[in-house]
């Protein structure tokens, strides 16, 4: 048995044990659950069979966005919540929202309530949406502009011609070309385009030094940042202290899925 075959939790690094985060990876063949903790890639392993198109995850809690259904984990797994077909999960500060078949709904009480209709939405966080003609803001789904939007996070915009950001009611570009994800919490900010990940540090955007040359689909953080390829790449970035050798930086594990979409934690 190789050292990444053994449990994090069965690990002890430096005496003492780290807190572990579950990752899950949306992609073509269902949703997979990634063990890591201090820098470290554990095991890994598929926990729901379906064609995922999107997850998302807070407060405990994984949403998948799937062609059936949209699905959340509770104690014995993934269970649908009767949404039906959809594109597109995310969750706000009043909980959890999903876009689907030309509508767009929130998940209260074990029902779900329109909150109107907006066709080809591709990704929810907080209260935007990144959609086919634009970004649109909850709750009146009111547009905030921009064209063939993939992802939005507070702030930000990736679209097929560029990054923008936006302060006061404009979008003002950042970098050109086409970029499919961008994710921010606040402290950090990613954004992920055909030429690599950059990260914004100090006010400027610099390339990520990653291990791998494959295209980062989707961004997201926890106790450390994490990454997922097209190829079914997972990737963590750990600051140095938290590492049990003391070395950060970003490591990777290939988890052999095919047409990758997300990676969410809860």
């Amino acid at each position: 048995m190789s050292d990444d075959d053994i449990a994090l939790s069965e690990k002890r690094m430096y005496g003492e044990k780290r807190p572990e985060t579950h990752a899950y990876v949306a992609s073509g063949l269902g949703v997979t659950r990634v063990e890591t903790a201090g820098g470290q890639i554990g095991r890994f392993s598929l926990v729901e069979r379906c064609r995922a198109r999107d997850v998302a995850g807070a407060d405990g809690e994984i949403a998948v966005a799937t062609d059936e259904s949209v699905l959340i984990s509770t104690d014995d797994g993934f269970a649908p919540t009767g949404f039906g077909p959809a594109t597109a999960v995310g969750y706000d500060s009043d909980g959890l929202l999903a876009a689907g078949e030309g509508r767009v709904a929130r998940y209260v009480d074990g029902t779900w309530e329109q909150l109107g209709e907006l066709a080809d939405v591709r990704a929810i966080d907080g209260g935007l949406l990144a959609a086919a003609d634009g970004v649109y803001a909850l709750p009146a789904l009111e547009r905030l502009g921009l064209a063939d939007v993939f992802d939005v996070a507070p702030g930000y915009a990736a679209t097929a011609d560029g990054l923008y950001g936006r302060e006061g009611a404009e979008w003002t570009a950042i970098r050109s070309g086409s970029h499919r994800a961008v994710a921010s919490d606040g402290h950090r900010t990613h954004a992920a385009a055909a030429d690599g990940l950059f990260e914004l540090v100090a006010g400027r955007w610099e390339r990520c030094r990653l291990p791998v040359e494959e295209r980062v689909v989707d961004v997201t953080y926890g106790d450390d940042t994490y990454a997922i390829t097209e190829d079914g790449t997972f990737l963590v970035d750990t600051e140095d202290a938290a590492t049990a050798d003391g070395q950060g930086g970003w490591r990777q594990r290939s988890l052999g899925v095919p047409e990758v979409v997300g990676v969410a934690v809860a």
